[in-house]
């Protein structure tokens, strides 16, 4: 899970991003309408969208889809299929058969020209080999949507890639990550008990080896072990496995019922020491030592960042002397403390930590320094460390933000000598003043200068400010949302439009209509507080 925002391209085509959600690979291809699949194909442009199928939870707009197969499936309905690397090729032809053959089975619906699938391909691989190892085999299979439109309409599929698993033949939303380990952990959660049990200490010592991040709970024959259970099904992404075979138990130096996390950073391993008959708790102890207590920030791990829901605080530095010792000191302060926050070290120099510094409102000149971000999916709130990063700064953000003493950091341009034109330009300091007046409607358009559709939405929305001119009652306004913040308002995507009528500034409306003239008008006709006719003002329609 990772802010949309992080992902969006600076070359105007990938503007507009969806919320983010655990499915979300968090790189994006094209958005798909089958009747125009083809053509954009050959364009190969990249934007984010939000793919929808009837009945179904919304996920994430995903628009690469990666539905991985899988399949429980025996020797000779295998050989109905031919592999790419390991992976199941199906088409129109053949992909009922697989379905229904199968108990369970995740199909990739791909474009050849995708490069996010290209990048992905490899991770997908292999898990497939992984996963022909497992008792029984469970292959993965993958579908050329660009080639198989009926099948890319019929599970709606409307970028690549996005991940569906089938169960039974009913279709669900694939919400692992997209390394090969984290897939193949997924697929074996989804295809059998939530938590293996280890008979002997060689299965133990097994289980240890085979996964990179294990829980091994211990149990006596009296003990329930309900909670353990429904919080390995709520973690996808870590191995659970239970005993209760006195030598295994004696293997760990435990007392049942107890619990042990195994790791490859850090301590290696962990005790929980809370109640082993609380979910939650169990849960919350696995999720923070899942990761390192300082963590390098990628494209790999801002998905697992952003989603964990503890605080982050952000290291940015350079490789150089000053930038050394900033690191060291965040590294000291971080362990002491005892994983309530999150701590990620990022650069400058690197595409995904130039959009985190965007992101976050941080400068090259600033460098080193740092951000304590919270509540990152949704209403995020930063804090800006004041100084020099030390060991003690750092220390003091964090417990200053824990006792509730920090204000968040709101960026903001300079307030402009003068509006130039029909749209009223919007900057963080005058946001509240405008937008939150009782006596205007207020429509802003959020926009990033280097969107594509912001600029092919801007003359348009010039027309409809120029049109409206005349209308008092009515402020047509913009703000760039890449250099000014605002309190309290979730933008999802470039550009996001959002009405503040003058009778209620507490809950603004999404604009959802169509993105030309006389529609911005009807629309604002409909909703606004304040009527207004057509014949006001410069309104011509």
């Amino acid at each position: 899970v990772i802010p949309a925002a992080l992902y969006m391209y600076r070359n105007g085509s990938l503007c507009r991003p969806a919320k983010a959600s655990s499915s979300t690979f968090g790189r994006y291809c094209e958005p798909m309408k089958s009747s125009d699949m083809l053509l954009k194909a050959a364009a190969g442009r990249n934007r984010l969208s939000v793919g929808r199928r009837a009945g179904m939870r919304q996920p994430l707009r995903i628009v690469c889809f990666i539905t991985l197969a899988l399949f429980s499936s025996r020797g000779d309905d295998a050989a109905e299929f031919p592999e790419e690397d390991g992976v199941l090729v199906l088409s129109e032809k053949n992909f009922e058969v697989a379905i229904k053959s199968n108990p369970f089975i995740l199909v990739e619906f791909f474009a050849p020209w995708c490069g996010h699938c290209k990048q992905f391909a490899p991770e997908y691989a292999g898990a497939a080999k992984q996963l022909k190892q497992a008792n029984p085999p469970i292959p993965l299979a993958k579908v050329d949507a660009t080639a198989e439109l009926k099948l890319a309409e019929e599970y709606g599929v409307r970028g690549y890639p996005t991940i569906r698993l089938f169960i039974d033949g009913r279709d669900q939303e694939y919400t692992g990550g997209r390394t090969e380990q984290s897939i193949v952990t997924w697929v074996l959660k989804k295809a059998g008990p939530p938590a293996m049990q280890l008979g002997e200490v060689g299965q133990a010592e097994a289980f240890e080896k085979e996964n990179r991040l294990a829980v091994v709970g211990l149990f006596d024959q009296a003990t329930a072990r309900g909670a353990f259970e429904q919080a390995a099904r709520q973690v996808e992404d870590v191995m659970f496995a239970y005993s209760t075979a006195d030598d295994v138990v004696a293997k760990y130096g435990a007392t049942p019922p107890s619990l042990k996390m195994f790791f490859p950073h850090d301590e290696q391993s962990a005790v929980f020491t809370g109640n082993m008959q609380s979910a939650e708790e169990i849960e919350s102890f696995v999720k923070a030592y899942r990761h390192p207590i300082v963590t390098d920030f990628t494209g790999e791990t801002a998905p697992e960042l952003f989603g964990d829901g503890r605080p982050i605080v952000f290291l940015f530095r350079d490789k150089d002397e000053k930038g050394e010792a900033a690191e060291k000191a965040v590294r000291k302060a971080a362990l002491a403390f005892e994983r309530r926050v999150l701590v990620a070290v990022a650069g400058s120099s690197e595409p995904m930590d130039q959009r985190l510094m965007d992101y976050v409102s941080v400068t090259p000149e600033e460098m080193p320094t740092a951000r304590l971000v919270t509540n990152p999916m949704g209403s995020m709130s930063k804090f800006r460390l004041v100084g020099e990063v030390t060991e003690d700064s750092i220390t003091a953000l964090v417990r200053d933000h824990e006792a509730g003493r920090l204000k968040p950091y709101l960026q903001s341009e300079p307030v402009p000598s003068n509006q130039p034109g029909p749209v009223h330009i919007l900057v963080g300091s005058t946001f509240e003043s405008v937008v939150k007046d009782p006596n205007k409607d207020v429509l802003v358009k959020f926009y990033a200068p280097w969107c594509g559709h912001c600029k092919k939405l801007e003359p348009v929305y010039t027309a409809v400010a120029k049109k409206l001119e005349g209308i008092s009652s009515i402020v047509i306004a913009k703000i760039d949302a890449t250099a000014n913040d605002v309190e309290d308002v979730d933008i999802e995507g470039f550009p996001t439009l959002k009405f503040w009528r003058a009778e209620n500034k507490e809950e603004p409306l999404d604009y959802d209509g169509d993105r030309d003239v006389d529609s911005f008008i009807a629309w604002l006709e409909e909703k606004a507080t304040h009527p207004f006719s057509r014949e006001q003002g410069n309104v011509e329609l």
